[in-house]
């Protein structure tokens, strides 16, 4: 996919968000979606084609969803004539020891049939070269096309470095609420820290970990991606006081919110943190030998225990660990 012409961004759309429920009468084809992230979906609003897209690309059911008390959400951000892009989420049930998972989709309009691309799929990466500038301007397209060809890269080694701060200000400690552990929980691959300066009360500024463009996911906030160039996306969830971003470039060490206990898309969140979580591409992958901020991480015998290693120093959770930048090894 090759880009012509001078960057621009495009203007933002009005945002038009609608969450949709997952239930026995509106129970979805189990293979919508084709697990790709595409599927052409005759005879539905664009918000059901959605739906029904991240629920295929779920490896669940409309059924199993609904028994667990989960939505699907859909976030039209952006419109322009049959095109539409935004967020998509399958929420978790309050009080869930798990987090929220989402994509980014573009979808077009074909004589009243969707064709929607998620978030890692080359259905997207196809949509997203073909979508008019005032939908996906030429910058944010060159950001995806590099984020796919660095991931790519990237994946042929399990030790490639990340080029990722934590996401505190540099020379800042902050402390290991949670070691590795799934994005929801127990799961692998175990992908996710969850940290704070402190283990009292207090929120702090959580910081943009590197360069980037920047989504909000949940329709109440509190859930930020950042796709970055390099490869690597970074997850943030619990934030307060956050930026309402819609594809917005940011820059390393940028502010996106405060940590906090909020669950704005479901879970559960026992003291103030940010959740943060990895990404290769458009997958969750594990932390363990990847190095962050200075770190290289690693597993315990469970969830939430491990650490992290830099030298002859070792972290565990509870410990502090002071953020040495995107380069330090």
């Amino acid at each position: 996919m090759r880009l012509r012409g001078r960057f621009r961004i495009a203007a933002a759309m009005s945002a038009l968000i609608l969450s949709v429920p997952i239930g026995p009468a509106s129970a979805a084809d189990p293979g919508a979606g084709t697990g790709q992230g595409s599927a052409v979906q005759p005879q539905r609003g664009l918000e059901a084609a959605v739906a029904a897209a991240v629920v295929g690309r779920s490896g669940t059911t409309a059924a199993a969803l609904s028994a667990r008390q989960q939505q699907t959400q859909v976030n039209v951000q952006r419109r322009n004539g049959p095109w539409a892009f935004g967020t998509s989420v399958i929420t978790v049930a309050k009080g869930d020891h798990t987090a929220p998972e989402g994509w980014l989709f573009i979808a077009k309009e074909v004589n009243g049939e969707w064709t929607i691309g998620l978030e890692g799929s080359q259905p997207f990466a196809d949509l997203v070269a073909q979508s008019p500038d005032a939908l996906v301007g030429q910058a944010e397209k060159q950001t995806f096309v590099n984020h796919a060809r660095n991931a790519a890269k990237s994946a042929e080694s399990a030790m490639a470095p990340t080029g990722l701060s934590l996401p505190y200000p540099v020379g800042d400690s902050w402390a290991i609420i949670g070691g590795p552990h799934g994005w929801s929980g127990q799961p692998r691959p175990w992908s996710s820290i969850d940290l704070n300066k402190t283990f009292g009360s207090g929120a702090y500024q959580v910081l943009a970990a590197q360069s980037g463009r920047a989504y909000d996911m949940c329709r109440n906030g509190g859930h930020i991606r950042i796709v970055h160039d390099n490869g690597w996306t970074t997850e943030y969830y619990h934030l307060a006081r956050e930026l309402r971003p819609n594809g917005t470039p940011v820059r390393m060490g940028d502010y996106l919110g405060m940590t906090s206990t909020r669950i704005p898309c479901g879970g559960s969140a026992g003291s103030n943190h940010v959740h943060f979580g990895l990404k290769q591409g458009g997958s969750f992958v594990p932390l363990a030998g990847k190095t962050i901020g200075g770190w290289t991480y690693f597993e315990g015998s469970r969830a939430y225990s491990g650490g992290a290693r830099r030298g002859g120093t070792t972290v565990g959770v509870r410990g502090m660990l002071r953020n040495f930048g995107p380069n330090a090894q």
